[in-house]
């Protein structure tokens, strides 16, 4: 029986060790692999997103290939289009910028003067300066025995190495290798999103096929239950940010603050951003605004309703239409922003609750793997 025992523990601590291993290599993976698994998982997403129209082409009887084909090419065009009307209304907005100069200036230079003043009255009414009693006059010291200096050697004369090279060499072409691995990967993202919805039975059961006959069923469901999560979040999120969107380019259109639709949809999409998505929704409005309000009540205004609408979004919509469907606790997401942010970086900070909610997914369905489920839910 002791010997039983001991074998039952050497086997749990070979089990948990394995665990460990496992998700440190994984990790590893992820960090020193960035630019390929970034790609795969914003792919992934998007076919997740992309999926339910596919199967809605498909019962009209459509290959599901030329469906695929279909659905990537108009979600593709609806890019396009957005993306030209930004850039349309962004170059008219850096037309109006020496307009926004002119202004930054007077503002700082109102700042700077309140400063001034302020300084100037704390300045009046501190304390000056008065000598100590018993201090002895400058004249009744005793005079000092000068010294005379001992030579010392000459100094050795230090010589530096100038840099030559300018500022394209030393900052930009750094900077260049980083956008070249970002054309490149996004280059392979429309054909990823294509192969994963076209090919995605074939995927699957290939994927399926890969665990014994007895683990299948739990393999289906655990599929199943990621595909279930995923979408939810990411069609809560975007039904969230057009909604905030549309609400603060009507309120900013009424407030008379300019390129109200584009500043409001910024905003509104920055809002569905977790705890840093106030201070982003902040800056296209406030900046704006700099073109057209200049007392302080105005921009407490501003800052009041978008900080309204985002407290109202992520404690009342937030829940309703994502949390309801997601389960994730508040210490298990702040946790994982902090994870993936340190080890992706903006795109961490967005990609870390679906990521979460997929591995919730895995651990609900998979019986050994059911506490750390619950640990990470609500």
């Amino acid at each position: 029986m002791a010997a039983f025992d001991t074998f039952s523990e050497s086997r749990l601590a070979s089990n948990t060790s394995q665990k460990v291993i496992a998700g440190g290599v994984v990790l590893a993976v992820c960090y020193y692999a960035q630019p390929v698994v970034i790609t795969f998982f914003i792919s992934l997403l998007c076919a997740f997103l992309l999926e339910p129209a596919v199967g809605l082409l498909t019962r009209f009887r459509l290959p599901r290939a030329l469906a695929a084909l279909l659905v990537c090419l108009l979600a593709l065009v609806v890019l396009y289009l957005v993306g030209a009307l930004f850039y349309s209304r962004g170059a008219a907005f850096l037309e109006e910028l020496p307009r926004y100069e002119s202004t930054i200036k007077g503002a700082v230079e109102k700042i700077s003067q309140r400063v001034q003043n302020l300084e100037a009255s704390f300045m009046r009414f501190a304390p000056q300066d008065r000598p100590q009693r018993g201090a002895p006059a400058p004249e009744a010291r005793r005079p000092t025995r000068t010294r005379v200096p001992v030579p010392q050697p000459p100094a050795v004369q230090e010589v530096r190495l100038k840099d030559e090279s300018g500022v394209l060499a030393k900052y930009v072409l750094p900077q260049l290798k980083y956008f070249y691995q970002f054309l490149l990967f996004a280059s392979f993202t429309p054909f990823l999103v294509y192969f994963m919805l076209s090919w995605k039975d074939h995927m699957r059961h290939g994927f399926v096929n890969l665990f014994q006959l007895e683990n299948r069923q739990v393999v289906h469901s655990t599929l199943n239950g990621i595909g279930v999560m995923v979408r939810a979040f990411l069609v809560g999120n975007f039904l969230l940010g057009v909604l905030l969107a549309v609400i603060d380019a009507l309120i900013f259109w009424y407030l008379g603050i300019p390129f109200p639709f584009m500043m409001g949809t910024i905003s509104g999409l920055m809002s569905v951003i977790p705890y840093v998505g106030l201070p982003l929704a902040l800056i296209p409005p406030v900046f704006s605004a700099l073109g057209v309000y200049t007392s302080v009540s105005s921009y407490v205004l501003i800052i009041s309703i978008v900080s309204g609408l985002y407290l109202l979004a992520q404690n009342v919509l937030y829940p309703l239409l994502v949390g309801s469907r997601v389960h994730l606790n508040p210490l298990a997401v702040t946790v994982a922003i902090l994870v993936w942010s340190w080890m992706w970086g903006a795109i961490g900070l967005l990609l870390a609750i679906p990521i979460t909610a997929g591995m919730k997914a895995v651990c609900d369905n998979v019986p050994s793997l059911r506490s750390y489920g619950r640990l990470l839910g609500d």
